[in-house]
């Protein structure tokens, strides 16, 4: 069974407020748990910022929790006494309301106030990650066209130009969906360079991936994932070259599957290439989090019903949200 932090509600809001880039919360919900309740103690220990109602608010939000939901209108009076508490906050840098209760979230929506709201899951509702499927580019790799470029150009407009060529160019997004091989992407670039920078652009498009530089930590991290017990899968967007560098892949040994958009015909972030992973190698999408670098692939994945964390903030970051390090 994998490492997990202590408390899992905790564990998926984090991955839920990391996800939309929040670190300073409004926390809403019964009176204990505002006070000093577990869920407000779990998230602080993992570096969120938690903010709480004065005390002369905190019996009112409580009977807000306990009223019934479903066809029950929101009286506009609570919607307004609501708005005023929240906005104070709102001075001080809230970037989300987390709620407890789902008919709380009711009456913070009804607020209107343009940041996000999040309901926790009921306690023993959440099922644990077992799961983590890695994009490459951005991820494994460092993904810089211009530093790959500069490697095989004599000078910075010559690298410039061909960083656009190449990757840039609709025949490499092609690649990526299986439509066209390397000797065609190289064939366009051609068409599009000078001569004099056709040595170069046969450089780049044969060899980039022998320039690409490891994202520090991350080797080490999909090991002791895999030692905790994860599984650990690959689903990248990559063209069909993927062949020769795939033992490249930091700790290839420990990858359980993969899938590759080429070999698929369809491209992140179609649904059907997340679905794809899942059926080959019976996943459960809720036990699974995703991981990328790429906002739209991070929704992708969310529409399936996956967890996903926008990857940004290196290994350590990601390490500390699925092994409480």
């Amino acid at each position: 069974m994998p490492v997990m932090p202590p408390d899992y509600m905790a564990d998926v809001l984090r991955i839920d407020l990391a996800h939309l880039g929040c670190s300073r919360i409004i926390l809403l919900g019964a009176a204990e748990e505002m006070a000093s309740g577990g869920l407000r103690t779990a998230l602080a220990r993992w570096g969120l910022q938690v903010l709480i109602p004065p005390e002369d608010e905190r019996a009112w939000i409580s009977e807000l929790c306990e009223q019934v939901q479903g066809d029950i209108s929101i009286p506009g009076e609570d919607v307004d006494r609501m708005r005023a508490l929240l906005a104070d906050g709102m001075e001080h840098g809230v970037e989300a309301i987390v709620t407890t209760n789902a008919r709380l979230a009711e009456y913070v929506r009804a607020c209107d106030l343009g940041v996000p709201t999040v309901v926790s899951h009921p306690r023993g509702s959440v099922v644990p990650v077992k799961n983590v499927v890695f994009d490459m580019g951005g991820v494994l790799f460092a993904w810089d066209p211009l530093a790959m470029a500069r490697r095989v150009c004599a000078n910075e407009d010559d690298a410039r130009l061909l960083a656009s060529t190449v990757f840039g160019s609709v025949e490499w997004a092609w690649q990526d969906a299986g439509a066209v091989d390397e000797r065609t992407v190289l064939w366009t670039s051609k068409l599009r360079t000078p001569r004099r920078l056709h040595a170069c652009v046969e450089k780049l498009v044969m060899q980039w991936h022998n320039h690409r530089v490891p994202i520090e930590g991350m080797e080490e991290l999909i090991r002791d994932l895999k030692n905790a017990g994860f599984n650990i899968y690959l689903l990248s967007n990559a063209g069909t070259s993927f062949a020769q560098y795939e033992s490249q892949l930091p700790a290839r040994a420990c990858f359980d599957g993969m899938v590759v958009s080429c070999y698929e015909h369809v491209v992140k972030p179609d649904a059907r290439i997340y679905q794809t992973l899942l059926n080959r190698y019976g996943l459960d999408a809720k036990t699974c989090l995703f991981v990328d670098d790429t906002q739209l692939n991070v929704l992708g994945a969310r529409r399936v019903g996956m967890r996903a964390y926008h990857f940004q903030e290196g290994a350590n970051a990601l390490r500390a949200l699925l092994l409480g390090e």
